[in-house]
């Protein structure tokens, strides 16, 4: 028999295999019964909030990546904080906070996309709801600009969410997860691409989402150039994203039903196998979840065999993940009551000596204490068998 030199009492496994969405619980995990582990969600990347003021243009921003616009070139872009996105940077169209495509009006936003362009108020308690990040690797990147949870103008009761995406190269996306009818104000509301002197648009086939009232949610638009003033624009399936719009997203663990924590991070030392689920919601209401299993075994290696081939020459406390730990002892005795070996370092295990002398064959305790980060505190027994 092949003994163990190690009590293997935390390791990864694989990764999760259950993501139903953007957000990943992390990996499953094994220990052993007690053992502190880490869980943490994440979700995409770390947007950048955007401080602007009321019918205002903020920019121009770098794309990231070079972008094709109606067969011409750009590398910045500006946002316009009522729903849009320029290649021309002119802080003259920020108070327009409707047109109808297309327009050559001065006072209309032109070589521009409208995500959703209707008044909004971005400058409400809570702000920024405006966010943007480059993210991906070339030949694949995006430029994604997001209004998470913005509050419409006239009824701050009421707010919406939505994406305009720039795949690098010529392709765009828009993603809208809710977009509501503000009943007290200007309530027109436009989608679609113009071009820089406002002559020449593309608006949406089949809807009429031109300078119109409407409500929308859960839909998605891909625009392809067919040529250098043309598009053909599809609807696609709905998908956000995943980009971290500052303090606009919380997290929710559970065991079944029992919701265990509202931080992102969670440290648990199960007894028995447990799966926990992550709750991630975003904008006020998008939301996407995830599992993570902690399998738990009872097994403990009880030999190992310190003869100096490079198996089994150590038993040693492996896995348990120094950054929760705040306290750690081991001790190991021998049957009259006599310490062997002590150590206060998790990494460090007994080679089979006792102070540079071999320590004979036979039956050995061990003790382990340890305090995680939450000062909980776990203590282990059991006995190893020296084999030479």
């Amino acid at each position: 028999m092949n003994f163990s030199l190690v009590i293997m009492v935390f390791f990864f496994l694989l990764f999760a295999g259950k993501s139903f969405g953007q957000v990943s619980a992390g990996k499953d995990d094994t220990i052993n019964p007690g053992v502190p582990v880490n869980l943490t969600a994440k979700f995409g990347t770390l947007a950048i909030g955007l401080t602007t003021y009321d019918n205002h243009v903020e920019g121009p921003y770098d794309i990231g990546f070079s972008f094709t616009f109606y067969g011409k070139k750009y590398t910045t872009f500006s946002i316009g904080d009522n729903g849009w996105i320029s290649f021309t940077h002119n802080l003259n169209w920020g108070s327009m906070r409707n047109i109808r495509l297309p327009s050559s009006n001065d006072a209309s936003p032109k070589n521009c996309i409208l995500g959703a362009m209707e008044d909004y108020n971005p400058i409400a308690a809570g702000s920024p709801y405006i966010f943007f990040q480059t993210v991906g690797k070339a030949p694949n990147r995006k430029l994604v600009v997001m209004w998470c949870q913005c509050p419409m103008f006239g009824c701050t009761d009421l707010s919406v969410s939505f994406q305009i995406v720039l795949i690098e190269g010529d392709t765009i996306e828009t993603h809208i997860f809710n977009k509501p009818v503000c009943v007290n104000w200007d309530n027109k509301c436009t989608m679609g691409i113009q071009n820089e002197n406002g002559f020449r648009c593309d608006t949406l086939p089949n809807k009429n989402r031109n300078s119109t009232s409407f409500s929308v949610s859960k839909e998605g638009w891909r625009y392809v150039p067919t040529s250098s003033d043309t598009y053909s624009i599809t609807e696609i399936p709905y998908h956000m994203e995943p980009i971290t719009p500052g303090d606009k997203i919380s997290y929710h663990w559970y065991i079944g039903s029992d919701l265990l924590s509202e931080e992102q991070t969670l440290v648990v030392a199960p007894s028995v196998t447990t799966t926990y689920r992550v709750l991630c919601t975003l904008c006020s209401g998008e939301e996407f979840t995830d599992e993570v299993t902690v399998y738990v075994s009872p097994y403990i290696p009880n030999a190992f065999t310190p003869n100096g081939d490079g198996l089994n020459d150590y038993f040693r406390i492996l896995g348990l993940p120094q950054e929760n730990i705040t306290q750690f002892n081991m001790q190991i005795f021998n049957r009259w009551g006599q310490v062997v070996f002590s150590s206060k370092d998790i990494l460090e295990g007994w080679d089979g000596t006792m102070k540079g002398d071999y320590c004979p064959e036979g039956n050995y305790l061990w003790v382990i204490f340890y305090e995680d980060n939450k000062k909980t505190r776990t203590s282990n027994k059991g006995t190893i068998t020296l084999v030479r």
